[in-house]
């Protein structure tokens, strides 16, 4: 054993367990919940030594469980954290509770903070509490805005101090803590200043890897260009009623566009090509005319998330590419208007042709989710959709096509009912679910097997060349392999 360091923290990106059509993009809720505490480490204001690569594995199945529990054990034995810090999405829940039960088992001593987008959608009904259901492997948990959350929370550990003597109503933001004793401490829910918070430290993420993670950027030598994902503005104002991403549990809060244009330039620096902005909804940010103006002036390749009821206008569109924007993927999930006026998706089947046209005349690349298992979807819907999606692969303007299965959120209405949580292996493992984004995990009735089944035979049939499963770009780059 090494000599012990005082107040280490170890950070962890909680690995998938539902890998196969996954986009595997930068940690960033994890990068941008540390980034304040990590700077007020460098600048010597917090005792802390935050060890310099997140553990980041990429999914936690059967074939590498035992390799990744060997290398947390070696990193844990090697730099003896105080605490390990953890984010975690709605498949990643069990695999994390996992590690934490590791590391517990190498030094019950280690405190645990857990936090992630699956806490902040169910934090407040209590009998799918991951706290409360796993009490002994985590100490903390902090769900909404864990910037300054964490930071004080932090704070308060290695300076020997309770949580109950915090004034939480001087901390920013929107967070809820918990404590495994029952305490719970709430922040004053002003919106946080995104221009405050400090730019994500990519450092600490492995940048060799996630730099490959967008094979839609290619240069003229056909290599992936060094790609970095960036957050303009958080929330989202629309009101899928599938989505647990809700104005009620996220405030749309915009970065004004120094600060973005400060980033970007920062990120030329350091040798990257492109962005992609993983807001939930791009083109909803405030200022976007002037935006795009300001980034066509700094010669990075662009793409973004984004509504297709927002990108119909053939002279915004054009703005968009003028700016360097290649690439934009967004969300058909069906192509029938009774579906998605069912979903509340505020756009109908003309808005997304009319977009895609629009999107195909600009020369772009465009990626796309389909969404199955929905309660009123019929034989018709999902056959119009399969139709709608292969004439635009053929056409060539769909580059990647990323197939997902509704899965009741917590944090959902159609969720409210459950009687399970994310603190368990998925209730539906193996194929066909794993080949689906959210398959393994809680679906209406109708959706079965031999449902899926059928969906995927005519999808792979039509398609299956751009399916997200099957041309991950770390896939090809660094041989790893999904399913066989």
């Amino acid at each position: 054993m090494n000599k012990k360091m005082a107040n280490k923290v170890l950070l962890i990106n909680g690995p998938s367990q539902d890998p196969s059509d996954r986009f595997f993009g930068w940690p960033t809720p994890l990068l941008y919940a540390v980034a304040p505490s990590i700077a007020e480490a460098k600048k010597g204001k917090l005792d802390v030594e935050f060890i310099s690569q997140i553990f980041d594995p990429i999914w936690y199945e059967a074939h590498s469980k035992s390799r990744i529990d060997r290398e947390l054990e070696g990193i844990v034995d090697k730099e003896q954290p105080d605490i390990v810090c953890a984010s975690a999405i709605y498949d990643s829940v069990y695999p994390t509770l996992c590690l934490f039960d590791k590391i517990k088992r190498i030094n019950s001593d280690v405190k645990t903070i857990f936090g992630g987008p699956h806490f902040d959608e169910i934090h407040t009904l209590d009998k799918f509490s991951d706290i409360k259901l796993r009490p002994d492997l985590i100490d903390i948990a902090i769900a909404g805005d864990g910037d300054y959350a964490l930071l004080e929370t932090l704070r308060s550990i290695f300076n020997g101090r309770s949580l109950a003597d915090v004034d939480w109503n001087d901390i920013d933001g929107r967070a809820t803590i918990y404590t495994n004793d029952g305490s719970v401490y709430q922040t004053n829910g002003k919106p946080i200043d995104l221009n405050s918070l400090p730019f994500i430290p990519i450092e600490f993420a492995n940048i060799n890897r996630h730099k490959n993670d967008f094979g839609i950027f290619i240069d003229s030598d056909g290599k992936i260009i060094p790609t970095v994902q960036m957050i303009a503005q958080r929330g989202c104002p629309y009101t899928c009623n599938f989505c647990s991403e809700s104005r009620n549990l996220a405030y749309p809060n915009a970065r004004s566009i120094n600060s973005l244009i400060e980033e970007i330039e920062l990120r030329k620096q350091q040798g990257f090509g492109a962005v992609f902005f993983d807001d939930s909804t791009f083109g909803a940010h405030p200022q976007i005319r002037d935006l795009l103006v300001e980034l066509g002036k700094t010669g990075m390749q662009f793409g973004s998330l984004n509504r297709f009821n927002l990108l119909t206008n053939p002279r915004k569109v054009e703005a968009y590419r003028s700016a360097g924007f290649t690439y934009v993927y967004t969300a058909i999930e069906q192509f029938d208007d009774s579906a998605l006026k069912s979903m509340d998706k505020s756009q109908k089947e003309k808005t997304i042709k009319d977009s895609m046209s629009v999107l195909d005349n600009s020369g772009f690349d465009v990626g796309v989710s389909l969404l199955y298992g929905l309660p009123y979807e019929t034989e018709e819907t999902i056959e119009k959709t399969l139709d709608f999606t292969a004439r635009w692969v053929d056409k060539g303007t769909i580059k990647i096509v990323s197939e997902s299965v509704l899965s009741y959120h917590p944090g959902t209405l159609a969720g409210s009912g459950l009687t399970g949580g994310f603190h368990r292996t998925p209730p539906n493992s193996g194929y066909p679910f794993n080949r689906f984004e959210e398959g393994q995990w809680y679906h209406p009735e109708h959706v079965n097997a031999k449902y899926l089944e059928e969906i995927l035979e005519i999808s792979e049939k039509r398609f299956g060349r751009v399916m997200v499963r099957n041309k991950h770009s770390w896939h090809s780059v660094n041989g790893e392999v999904l399913v066989k």
